[in-house]
């Protein structure tokens, strides 16, 4: 509900809205969210990237936070190849998380600052935040059954988060994965 009254109405007085207009802006913000953060992101270098105007974007979202709260919701979910090699494919996964720590190590802090401070930002990512893909990986190495199984895939996500956040001495993607997918494999076991 707060998020209908923080976006603008659907049917303005004036010309019809082109909604091939909005799926760019959005898919813009979403990508200039990944890119740079949510820190670093202004409304003008989505407009510039969706090929609009300022104007365009603030007669369809009242705000930045309201404009990344669709943008976060837009977002296609996150699948991965799935091969014959569980480890290869959960290697892939991994190695995917971890070099995303290393090469944007604020992404992710950023993101829980914006969370902190808009219900709406919050909400998105809290929907938009699943980890099937990872889960079903892991999975397909140690277990279905495994009782720590919800660990795995929260520790999978954390520790790249963790060493971005409090040792970023320590966060060498090719490294880390390897010390990851140790651990998994030794669960499985």
């Amino acid at each position: 509900m707060a998020d209908e009254l923080r976006r603008r109405p659907a049917k303005p007085v004036g010309r019809k809205r082109d909604e091939d207009l909005t799926a760019s802006i959005l898919k813009a913000a979403g990508d200039q969210l990944l890119e740079v953060g949510f820190d670093r992101l202004t409304t003008q270098d989505v407009a510039t990237r969706a090929g609009a105007g300022k104007g365009a974007i603030y007669r369809r979202w009242a705000t930045k936070e309201a404009l990344l709260a669709d943008a976060i919701r837009a977002m296609p979910a996150r699948s991965d190849e799935v091969t014959d090699d569980p480890i290869a494919d959960l290697r892939a996964i991994v190695r995917d998380r971890c070099e995303s720590a290393e090469r944007q190590p604020d992404l992710v802090p950023g993101l829980i600052t914006a969370m902190r401070a808009d219900a709406g930002i919050d909400e998105a990512v809290k929907a938009g935040l699943d980890l099937a893909y990872v889960r079903d990986a892991i999975a397909r190495v140690v277990g279905a059954g495994h009782p720590h199984l919800e660990l795995l895939t929260e520790l999978t996500q954390a520790i790249p988060l963790f060493r971005a956040t409090f040792a970023p001495d320590t966060l060498h993607a090719a490294a880390m994965t390897e010390e990851i997918m140790a651990h998994i494999e030794a669960a499985a076991d």
